[in-house]
């Protein structure tokens, strides 16, 4: 692993069915052992705000993964935490524990409809960080608003980060979209690169290949973007 004893996931759909993650423990397990075969230690479990989906039962059932993951002596770690839809009622819903935070930190992982516009997100930005919490902005590159020059430095100056899922890069030089990515990343936009992992035969953590461009293409941001910056949320920093 270049420079890093390790990687950090900071967006997985790992808990069993409460979305449209892993449908079983025995799934669960399976891609966090995926997961942990690339080099992922630390896992920030980040299930979808479902309607009826409550924070104790997502606690309950990490709590029941890691508990097998010690039992078959699994070298991983687990973080509570939600991909938490952006309406007008989120905010406070997690001021009142209805949705969690990462590893129970100030950081929130967000995600909006694709076609949101700009000034949405930047009001949603604006409201987060006016409530005290840190918006990190989920793939990132789903958002067609932010395809515009300069939009993710303005988002960016008023202190929200970016994920980007490890996916998007594995395109080759004539894959616009991968390579729209990568020269976000080699502009240093992108705080996090994540797996999004959801289900065996659906978005498996599939990231051999992303490590490798990142590796050699953008060198300098590769530690920050696999484990410092996510280290830095399990830390609270």
């Amino acid at each position: 692993m270049k420079d890093n004893e390790y990687l950090i996931d900071i967006h997985s759909h790992i808990v069993f069915d409460v979305d449209d993650g892993a449908r079983n423990l025995e799934e669960s397990l399976k891609l966090i052992d995926m997961a942990m075969g690339q080099g992922i230690k630390k896992i920030i479990a980040t299930p979808h705000t479902m309607p009826n989906l409550k924070p104790e039962e997502i606690i309950e059932k990490i709590n029941i993964i890691r508990s097998k993951i010690h039992e078959r002596d699994m070298d991983c770690e687990i973080y509570t935490g939600q991909e938490i839809f952006y309406s007008g009622f989120a905010i406070e819903k997690i001021k009142k524990g209805e949705y969690l935070t990462l590893a129970n930190s100030k950081y929130i992982l967000v995600e909006f409809e694709p076609a949101a516009s700009f000034s949405y997100l930047k009001r949603a930005t604006r409201d987060i960080i006016f409530a005290g919490y840190i918006p990190i902005l989920a793939h990132v590159e789903r958002y067609i608003c932010l395809r515009k020059p300069d939009r993710f430095t303005e988002i960016m100056a008023m202190g929200a980060l970016f994920q980007m899922n490890y996916s998007s890069i594995k395109g080759g030089i004539f894959d616009i979209d991968a390579y729209w990515c990568k020269r976000q990343i080699k502009n240093g936009y992108i705080s996090f690169m994540a797996t999004d992992m959801h289900r065996i035969g659906g978005r498996e953590p599939d990231i051999a290949n992303a490590l490798r461009w990142l590796s050699k293409g953008v060198e300098k941001h590769f530690r920050e973007i696999t484990y410092d910056n996510a280290n830095n949320i399990i830390l609270n920093k």
